[in-house]
């Protein structure tokens, strides 16, 4: 997927008719855009208008309408939707969460339409990090994520709500997508879900602490050590480090899942 490598200063969007929207870079808290209803870091770019406490992540504001991604190859291809179709057990393909808003859709001949938002749509398909980390997006994880363990869709992804528990009992064995993490001889990997809850948590303690800060680089140190400790750790002990990683180092994973939203 394409980014502006110069996004414009001021624009119109038919999501919010009553002004324009700003190109805005913010240093504060965690917002929700009203386009896609998924969270940004709320420490970078966004389209915001103030009178209305109305904000758009860059990639919602100036979106490609239609594209086709690497993952799915080039027979597909995907429209932008400023609401589903139907929001009756809809999920994103990419996250496994719930679509709200603003979603890419490709509908198939039979009948198992892919979605996904457009901030995962957003994603880098391969990050080389300064410290030798080389991430690889993939559809999905080959051996369990070092995060919540499981290989298919993490029980993270899911909610209580009807229609999510109708979803996760027809596609049990959905597969969602992943990052996969190479880095001094070791791999691993992480769906892009975990690392977007590590984000969260990141971006809540960034804010408390200082500025800087944001999705993949979050999950940097989870992934370093884990990778370290895999040989040897349980996968209680596994999720603690991962934890106290996040609290600790959480500045450094932001770059892969922030860039795409804000």
């Amino acid at each position: 997927m394409k980014m502006y490598d110069d996004l414009p200063a001021v624009i119109s969007h038919e999501a919010h008719r009553a002004h324009k929207l700003k190109l805005v870079t913010t240093d504060g808290p965690p917002f929700r855009c009203d386009g896609c209803m998924e969270p940004g870091s709320g420490q970078g770019r966004r389209y915001r208008c103030d009178s209305c406490d109305f904000d758009l992540h860059t990639s919602c504001a100036v979106p490609e309408y239609t594209l086709k991604h690497p993952l799915y190859g080039d027979d597909l291809e995907f429209q932008l939707l400023h609401s589903p179709l139907s929001v009756d057990g809809k999920f994103c393909n990419a996250c496994g969460y719930a679509t709200l808003g603003f979603v890419y859709q490709c509908s198939r001949k039979d009948n198992k339409d892919l979605e996904l938002h457009p901030c995962c749509a957003a994603l880098k398909m391969e990050t080389v990090l300064p410290d030798g980390h080389i991430l690889q997006l993939c559809k999905e994880a080959k051996q369990d994520c070092l995060f919540c363990r499981e290989k298919g869709r993490p029980l993270s992804s899911s909610s209580s709500s009807p229609a999510s528990k109708k979803f996760w009992t027809s596609f049990r064995k959905e597969k969602l997508w992943a990052y996969q993490w190479r880095c001094g001889g070791s791999e691993g990997y992480l769906h892009v879900v975990c690392m977007k809850k590590i984000a969260a948590q990141i971006w809540e303690q960034t804010y408390q602490d200082s500025p800087g800060g944001g999705v993949v680089e979050a999950s940097v140190p989870v992934m370093k050590g884990m990778l370290q400790g895999r040989s040897s750790l349980n996968s209680e002990t596994s999720a603690a480090i991962a934890v106290q990683g996040t609290m600790d180092l959480g500045a450094t994973i932001a770059d892969v899942i922030s860039a795409s939203m804000q």
